[in-house]
């Protein structure tokens, strides 16, 4: 029988619901138990169009206990329901004919007005080192992460990142997706498959989404696991995949990271993980580096380094040699819309726009600096297309993005990003032009995400523009509610609409306005009842946080002991990790409640939360004479998922007599749970051990991937 993809879609979602139902598990405590966010896990098992990769699914089954018949089953409707086709907006070439053009290295300038499309020999730089020892490392199969080269706008990131990879020599297969649907088909499309690739990802923005829709931990781990796949029962080699990328960390400072809908890019970018090496490249050459750049245009005559090496504008020598091609396509524009299409850009992004730049919005802001320029009369008809084609060809200004859902039937229109040189460029030139009111009514109609929108409303409050900063506010809704109560509190004769925006956050799950709101209450006498009322019903909310602080606000009231006890319970049952330790200092201090102290943890460990297993541990290790116990608790600990209390408790072996193998076994299993810092522990206490310093050295240079470090003999101790 033939299955369509969206019935076998809507089965598999079908049997995964069951199969929760069946667990008994909550979506917190599956997510935790497969190691993604609880939003991840609800999209994978509720949603038929979700795009699903192949390591949190799996990793999704073993926590809902799906027996093997019932997988085979659920894997069959998984390869029905996901798409085929892999996404046409990818390149591929041999790395010989990987050229500077294909890589966006941007051209550089012998003056100020003639642009040369071949870059200048290259000028060796200080992060050259540590950079292609990583890409030589994943080039062998010893590293498996995303390498990424971050630095501001034109410091040259791009060219470094260039002719580091091309130092691998022949026989590589460079592939350039377009898009994060792209570089989410990659897994399935066999691109990477039987042969040694370079995944080049030059603005690593473009290749973010809301979860399930761009680059992510998950996506990588696919990939890597998707290009060591066998081949005809042998294995592949250690070779296989190089990822690299390029950043700027401004790009990160706004919508990018922000929201519960964006923790993929969050867990991938800020999260300790080993799945991102982070580089970085300073913003102008250093003493070194010109004396090497001096050297070079001395020998090749290169004019290009002699004017870059001359500049001393506020640029630097990197920009000056390598950014001025964009320079050139904004200010030699055919038009004065052209432009000013460009200037819009520029403006969204310098008062705080980070998201991609959507037609609509790029069209509002350009008629609005056009009627600032020349009054009421509207732009010339078709304006807009022969802009957008200006800006989006040669040197690309605008970059059209892509971050459709693959399970879309009706794609978003088309959003673009603006050169981050270009970027940089417009900021600084245009910092001091002034915003109408009409451009800050374009960035409210048509701004969409709320982490912009509040950006937009801190720049027009810093700019003197209160009307239009309130109203950006309250366009972004409630998640903005905190942030203007906060506004609304210092304006005179505007405190009750602060106390309801206070209110409305609180509503909302706003837990830092409760926290602002309830100590604002609490300094003003005579309103402490009121100040509880609100204790009280951002509980009857369902805030665990507010539970925790109201102990904490009963437990300064005498008197009132039994209810801050009752109050410290309710925190911990309802799942605040944090209460346990609150609670047991708390019973310190009150006479006689010593072993009712130590009781909570072991009530707490009853529940069966990781955390509460290493706070016990940590309680029975300061207890003389209880070594059995705490290691007990360890082990139980393990047995609850918790990688935490995998390398705690190497930690405590590495100081037991006698115990180096299971010392080194537990380590080993710290680092494969990807639990961070273990690697460093490990390589640390190995170097302790006597005899074993080469281990040591080779452990820091290859890590568990080398097969030279011998591992102990022995079943896991787990």
């Amino acid at each position: 029988m033939v299955v369509r993809p969206n019935l076998a879609a809507e089965r598999l979602c079908m049997l995964l619901t069951g199969f929760k139902d069946r667990s008994g598990l909550s979506y917190e405590e599956l997510a935790e138990r497969a190691s993604c966010n609880e939003g991840t896990a609800e999209d994978y098992l509720t949603k038929p169009d979700h795009p699903r990769g192949e390591g949190i699914f799996h990793l999704l089954l073993t926590a809902l206990g799906v027996a093997d018949a019932e997988r085979d089953e659920v894997l069959r409707l998984h390869r029905l329901s996901r798409p085929h086709n892999p996404d046409p907006a990818t390149s591929v070439w041999d790395l010989e004919q990987f050229t500077y053009a294909e890589a966006a290295v941007h051209p550089a300038t012998a003056d100020h007005r003639e642009v040369t499309m071949s870059p200048p020999a290259y000028v060796p730089r200080d992060h050259d080192a540590p950079l292609r020892a990583d890409i030589a490392a994943a080039a062998h199969g010893e590293l498996r992460a995303m390498i990424v080269l971050r630095g501001k706008p034109s410091t040259g990131k791009t060219r470094s990142l260039f002719e580091a990879v091309h130092a691998l020599g022949p026989g590589w297969t460079v592939i350039r997706p377009r898009s994060a649907a792209a570089v989410r088909g990659l897994t399935t499309s066999g691109l990477p498959h039987r042969r040694r690739c370079v995944l080049w990802l030059n603005e690593l923005p473009t290749f973010l989404g809301p979860n399930g829709t761009g680059l992510s931990q998950a996506v990588l781990s696919d990939l890597f696991a998707a290009t060591g796949d066998r081949d005809g029962g042998e294995g592949r080699g250690p070779h296989s995949l190089v990822v690299v990328a390029t950043s700027w960390p401004e790009k990160f400072r706004g919508g990018a990271v922000f929201g519960a809908h964006l923790s993929d890019n969050r867990d991938l970018l800020f999260s300790p993980n080993r799945w991102v090496r982070w580089h970085d490249i300073p913003d102008d050459f250093s003493a070194r580096e010109r004396d090497n750049a001096r050297v070079i245009a001395a020998r090749t005559g290169d004019d290009r380094l002699e004017a870059a090496l001359a500049a001393r504008d506020h640029l630097g020598f990197v920009q000056t040699l390598g950014g001025h091609e964009l320079v050139q396509h904004y200010v030699t524009a055919p038009g004065p819309m052209e432009r000013l299409l460009l200037d819009a850009a520029g403006d969204a992004r310098r008062l705080g726009h980070t998201g991609p730049l959507s037609a609509s919005l790029l069209r509002a802001i350009a008629t609005a600096l056009w009627q600032q320029e020349r009054g009421q009369a509207s732009p010339p008809q078709d304006w807009f297309d022969a802009a957008i084609a200006h800006a989006t060809q040669g040197g690309q200004a605008l970059i059209p993005l892509d971050h459709a859902d693959p399970g879309d039937t009706e794609p978003e229109p088309v959003t673009y990003e603006l050169a981050d040189y270009l970027e940089q460029h417009l900021s600084h030139t245009r910092r001091a032009h002034p915003v109408t009111d009409a451009v800050w009514n374009a960035l409210r109609q048509h701004t969409k995400s709320s982490a912009d929108l509040r950006a937009l409303a801190k720049a027009a409050l810093a700019r003197g523009r209160f009307r239009h900063g309130e109203a950006l506010y309250r366009t972004a809704g409630t998640d903005a509610a905190g942030e203007l109560a906060g506004w609304l509190g210092g304006r005179p004769g505007r405190e009750q609409e602060a106390e309801q925006a206070y209110r409305d956050a609180i509503a909302t799950g706003g837990f830092g306005a409760f926290q602002t709101f309830t100590g604002l209450l609490e300094a003003q006498p005579g309103r402490e009842e009121e100040t509880e009322q609100v204790y009280q019903d951002a509980i009857t909310e369902g805030s665990v946080d507010a539970i925790l602080e109201f102990a904490g606000r009963l437990a300064e009231q005498p008197g009132r002991e039994q209810e801050t006890e009752q109050a410290y319970r309710d925190a911990i049952a309802a799942g605040d990790v944090g209460a346990i330790d609150a609670f047991t200092e708390w019973l310190a201090d009150q006479p006689g409640h010593e072993e009712k102290a130590e009781q909570v943890y072991w009530d707490a460990v009853a529940t069966g939360h990781p955390y509460a297993y290493l706070a016990l541990a940590d309680w029975l290790a300061e207890q003389p004479g209880r070594e059995q116990e705490l290691e007990r608790v360890y082990r139980e600990a393990i047995a609850a998922g918790s990688v935490d209390a995998i390398l705690e408790f190497a930690g405590w072996l590495a100081e037991q007599p006698g115990r180096e193998e299971e010392t080194e076994r537990m380590y080993r299993d710290a680092i494969t749970a990807g639990e961070f810092g273990a690697l460093g522990k490990f390589t640390g206490w190995l170097a302790t051990q006597p005899g074993r310093d080469r281990d040591a050295e080779r452990l820091a240079a290859f890590g568990l991937d080398s097969e030279r470090l011998p591992r102990p003999e022995g079943p896991a101790s787990a």
